[in-house]
């Protein structure tokens, strides 16, 4: 199953590469590099400014397709492609503060008028696992697969202490957690079924961490 491999990627990601159609040149697409944040459901979130040129892209066609991977490379290592809308999205108080506590530069653009978060709404996924394995995953899987909200995260983020970590988000598979200058990525031994099952997996990687 594919999924869990899909989600895993997309929550340990920082970077991906947007591909719209370019406005200028017609049938060629435009390619950008820009730092992303996945939502609560493990959709990628993009912070653009209205000056850019993907910005001027997108207003006119809203398909497009994103790549995230692993920072290495190498051939056996897991890539994925998403085709699907990218649309904005207005940040209410929790989405603005997960935004915050994954990259703070991003969130301190939303004082700026020209910039603006946009999500991605997933259509079809490829996901490349390793060589010889590869699959496609659908978008209704975003829609259907089970996941904290962010109330839920939010609340097991302030009832949680990881030693010198700090705590950024937590989903139903794993945590993410900022260790000095770098922002590591903890998978669960087990995907949880809800908030409890987190909270003690929680505490499983705590005690690993201080230990």
């Amino acid at each position: 199953m594919l999924w869990p491999e899909v989600m895993a990627l997309i929550r340990r990601s920082r970077m991906l590469a947007l591909a719209t159609h370019s406005a200028h040149m017609p049938g060629y697409p435009h390619v950008s590099w820009l730092p992303t944040v996945a939502d609560e459901a493990g959709r990628p979130l993009v912070m653009i400014s209205r000056l850019a040129e993907h910005t001027q892209n997108i207003l006119q066609d809203h398909k497009v397709s994103v790549l995230l991977h692993d920072d290495d490379m190498a051939l056996e290592k897991a890539r994925l492609t998403i085709l699907g809308d990218l649309q904005p999205v207005a940040p209410d108080e929790l989405l603005a503060a997960r935004l915050a506590r994954y990259n703070p530069q991003l969130a301190a653009c939303l004082d700026m008028s020209d910039f603006s978060v946009w999500r991605l709404w997933p259509r079809r996924a490829r996901l490349i696992a390793g060589f010889g394995r590869m699959g496609w995953v659908e978008g209704d899987e975003w829609e259907s697969a089970a996941a904290l909200t962010l109330a839920q995260e939010a609340e097991l983020i302030a009832a949680s202490v990881i030693g010198a970590g700090e705590l950024l988000g937590v989903d139903l598979a794993g945590c993410d957690i900022r260790l000095g200058e770098q922002i590591r990525r903890f998978e669960f031994a087990t995907i949880c079924h809800d908030a409890t099952g987190v909270a003690q997996a929680l505490k499983h990687i705590a005690r690993d961490i201080t230990a």
